[in-house]
This record gives C-alpha cells, structure tokens and sequence, in this order.
C-alpha cells in the first residue's frame, strides 16, 4: 500500500475532518483569505487527502456564519488579513489559546473573529483545535493583493499544508498507538 493510500484509508478511519475558512473581501490585501482558498483547493498536498477529510471555503464575514459546519471537526483554520503593525507579509500563526487574546489586534476586522471564536467556544462547538494564519496587509484598496503580500502567499499556503498535515499525522500516530494497545 502506498503512503498516500495508507494515510487516506486513516483519514476515512479515524475521521480526521479539518474545516479551512478564508475570510476576506473584494478590496485589495483584504481578499487574502480568498486569494489562500484558491490556492489551497488546487494544492496538491491537500487534494491528495480523502475529499471527506478537508472543507476548504470563503467566508466575507467573521459572523456566526463562520460557526456553522464545523460539528465533528477536529480543526478550525482561519486565514485572515491582520494588520498588527509588523511589515507587509509578515507571516502570522495563532494557536488556540492565544486566538481570543490577540486576535482582535490583528484580524483586519476588527474584534469581530476573536468575538466570534469566543461565543464558539462558550456554545461548544469549536473543534479542539483553532488556529489562525494571516498575512500582515498593506493596502486595501484596489481589486489585487500589494506586491508584498502576494509574494508571501506562497509561504502562507505552505505553513497551512504542514498544520493540516501535522494534525493528520498526530491523529494518525496517536490511532496507530491506541491500536496497539488494544
């Protein structure tokens, strides 16, 4: 059995469902979470994975539309302009414990994401694990992405396939582990 055979028959098996929303606008560095779904539904690291592993959407709002679907998930990745003060394209990754406390610094929109995770997490239904990448903004303004930002997308869209591959192989381990137990 090949690797990418053996980790899709894991993935089916364990049922491994990592969400991916990409929030954003049509307006210049705010289309970000877009321009990132675009890439990452052609990535082919991820298009690898079982179709039922991976929901990958745009989102133009950090409302409570953001919470729906995400029952039975195992991860929450949001990508999101962030605009922290730091230079344009600046690489930013927050894990779950630090989403509530510094998200409202960075995301452009506001304090909107971190309320919005917050009241997930009070409800119960975010997954156990939350993780926001984004890009520090330049402009936004104009309908494309400033030259600084689209040069770290790649960047962006790589750290996303190592945390979605992470997560399944840490699950994996830890299914491969339990079954020896047993």
């Amino acid at each position: 059995m090949t690797d990418a055979a053996r980790t899709n028959t894991l993935c089916m098996t364990m049922g491994i469902r990592i969400h991916i929303v990409g929030l954003g606008s049509p307006h210049g560095d705010d289309r970000l979470g877009w321009v990132a779904v675009g890439a990452l539904r052609r990535s082919a690291v991820l298009t690898a994975l079982p179709e039922q592993t991976l929901t990958i959407e745009k989102c133009d709002q950090p409302g409570t539309g953001l919470l729906q679907g995400l029952e039975g998930s195992n991860m929450l990745i949001v990508i999101d302009a962030v605009a922290a003060g730091t230079t344009a394209g600046t690489l930013h990754r927050l894990s779950r414990d630090r989403v509530g406390s510094a998200t409202g610094a960075l995301s452009s929109h506001g304090f909107g994401l971190a309320a919005v995770l917050e009241l997930g997490r009070v409800i119960g239904c975010l997954p156990p694990q939350v993780v926001v990448f984004g890009l520090e903004i330049a402009d936004t303004t104009g309908e494309v992405l400033s030259p600084p930002v689209m040069a770290a997308v790649p960047d962006l869209i790589a750290a996303v396939e190592r945390e979605v591959l992470e997560q399944v192989s840490c699950a994996s381990l830890r299914w491969t582990s339990s079954a020896f137990r047993s």
